[in-house]
């Protein structure tokens, strides 16, 4: 059913559906595919289906990590990060799609990356660290970490998106401890006090918890 909205027709209307996305109409065409799909559509699928798997538990993490990315392409953050790393960060091989870890972005952005940023464990979590001297291209002293701890064997996530202040130098990130020892995959982003810029997410490496 469409809504008329002023003069805009909002919703579904014959084989057609109207929404607003980041301040723009959006007039899309909708059907009913007759057609068998590609061997190329096929495994175009099958990526998109492990990618939307792989974001579904850090959902508002990645959201607000391509939200200013998806401003400047009039899309939303989550699609965003939906392109992207279904584009980079699946392998396709003859026995099936896989998940390149360190390829994955949940952040996008200019602010340079801490590569040197470190993990360990402590009690009742893991403890980020980094150099809080560093300043380079777009960094500034009162940017926040945003913490990410990815399960890949429980389909779960552990994050934090308002984190201490680039100036600490570390910060805690409270992880939960299953009954048997999982490996996880750790990031880390860093994001200006006006929330105005952001960096990439960077790929720390893994550790068992």
């Amino acid at each position: 059913m469409a809504i008329r909205k002023g003069r805009v027709f909002k919703g579904k209307k014959g084989d057609t559906v109207t929404y607003t996305l980041n301040g723009q109409e959006i007039q899309r065409s909708i059907g009913v595919r007759i057609t068998p799909f590609t061997s190329a559509e096929l495994v175009n699928q099958s990526g998109l289906g492990l990618t939307n798997e792989l974001l579904k538990p850090v959902k508002p993490f990645v959201k607000h990590g391509f939200e200013l990315q998806g401003k400047k392409k009039h899309s939303a953050g989550y699609s965003m990060a939906v392109g992207y790393n279904k584009k980079n960060a699946i392998k396709h091989s003859l026995l099936g799609n896989e998940i390149e870890y360190e390829k994955v972005l949940f952040s996008q952005g200019e602010i340079t990356v801490n590569a040197e940023t470190t993990v360990i464990v402590v009690k009742g979590g893991l403890e980020f660290q980094w150099d809080a001297a560093l300043m380079e291209k777009g960094m500034k002293r009162n940017d926040h970490a945003m913490l990410l701890a990815y399960c890949p064997e429980k389909q779960s996530a552990f994050f934090e998106l308002s984190g201490a202040r680039r100036t600490a130098g570390r910060d805690f990130l409270e992880v939960t401890a299953y009954h048997q020892a999982v490996t996880l995959e750790l990031y880390i982003t860093f994001e200006s006090a006006d929330r105005k810029s952001i960096s990439n997410s960077f790929y720390i490496g893994q550790l068992k918890y």
